[in-house]
């Protein structure tokens, strides 16, 4: 089966952030699941990607013949695959309407178009969690067949190196992208009432101007800030760090899914997150965190002060090869290799869970 990824970013820019992760592992997991899996987007050169995963530019969809499936992986991605392309299967994160989610103010008529696009082009929609398929099915129908497939992490991860941080009170770990004001406006506010025993270290970027009414809110000094890492050097961070923060990004629940939970519990770090992320069940579950109300700073401070005090290291590496073995990201190419069997042998109608 051939099958083109369409990625409308730089597939070959060091990966940092989920989207290229999942990018990566994906593809490199279907290539050795059996599939014939190419990537395609604007202004690249034919390549390798990691020695092993093709990389064309997107006149590759038109020049190369036949695709079994064509796959997009956000919204904008959609706006590169031609009209009249079969088995076009488009992933999202999350599904925009009129109003909500509202920090996606700005980019609404670019998202709602985009979803208009996929609605047109696409045989299937896939998404990470069951509140957006239910959003997309309430908004549009099922004329076009949905799937779910979350967000994963590595089977296999680094081993631990040397310790990241200079100090000596207890590291409170923020992964990836403040993707909101009011996520950063809580982060500051955990800096100022943990001071006396933790450090909150950030290690991603400050997204926050990109969402809402781009009013500039700045990281507080108090916020060791790292920057971006390689996927493979945040590992090390998440080893030497006592808790792993996620904060949501507003009230909406189907705009919560956050995938740095995921890779937190992979590395075996206690996970200390606010309501009402949707990965919250997968942490209490587990029992390897805490989970506070939404803003609420008191009840916060005091709890994340008692998970420091007691950390339940004692679940560690049961946690850790349950997350290795369930939400692999080898276990989610499983699932895009049936979905794609399935669409190109024999279309179906309905739901595939």
């Amino acid at each position: 089966m051939r099958v083109a990824i369409i990625f409308h970013k730089d597939p070959l820019a060091i990966p940092t952030g989920i989207d290229l992760v999942r990018l990566r592992a994906i593809a490199s997991g279907l290539l050795r699941s059996g599939l014939q899996v190419e990537i395609l987007a604007p202004k690249v050169q034919a390549t390798l990607l990691d020695d092993k995963i093709p990389v064309y530019g997107l006149d590759r969809l038109n020049e190369s013949g036949h695709y079994d499936i064509v796959k997009t992986c956000y919204h904008d991605s959609i706006r590169l695959v031609p009209n009249g392309k079969k088995n076009v299967v488009s992933r999202i994160v999350r599904v925009v309407d009129e109003n909500l989610p509202r920090r996606d103010e700005r980019s609404r008529a670019n998202l709602l178009e985009c979803q208009n696009l996929i609605l047109e082009k696409a045989d299937t929609v896939v998404f990470n969690n069951e509140e957006n398929r239910s959003r997309w099915l309430k908004m549009y129908g099922d004329s076009v067949q949905t799937a779910l497939v979350p967000t994963g992490c590595p089977s296999l991860i680094p081993p631990s190196g040397a310790r990241p941080y200079r100090t000596h009170k207890k590291v409170l770990l923020f992964l990836g992208s403040i993707a909101s004001a009011r996520m950063l406006t809580m982060l500051n506010k955990l800096a100022e009432r943990m001071v006396d025993i933790a450090e909150i270290h950030l290690v991603g970027l400050n997204k926050s101007l990109m969402y809402g009414d781009g009013t500039e809110t700045e990281l507080d000094p108090l916020i060791v800030n790292h920057g971006a890492k390689t996927e493979i050097e945040t590992w090390n961070y998440i080893y030497h760090a006592d808790i792993g923060l996620a904060l949501a990004t507003g009230t909406e629940r189907f705009d919560n899914d956050i995938s740095k939970i995921y890779s937190y519990l992979r590395g075996g770090l206690p996970t200390f997150s606010e309501e009402p992320i949707l990965n919250n069940s997968l942490v209490m579950g587990l029992g390897y965190g805490k989970v506070f109300n939404y803003g609420d700073i008191d009840a916060s401070v005091s709890s994340c002060k008692a998970l420091l005090r007691e950390p339940p290291i004692e679940r560690r590496s049961q946690v850790m090869s349950f997350m290795a073995r369930e939400h692999s990201w080898d276990e989610r190419v499983r699932r895009y290799k049936v979905l794609f069997e399935k669409i190109a042998g024999i279309k179906l109608s309905g739901n595939i869970d």
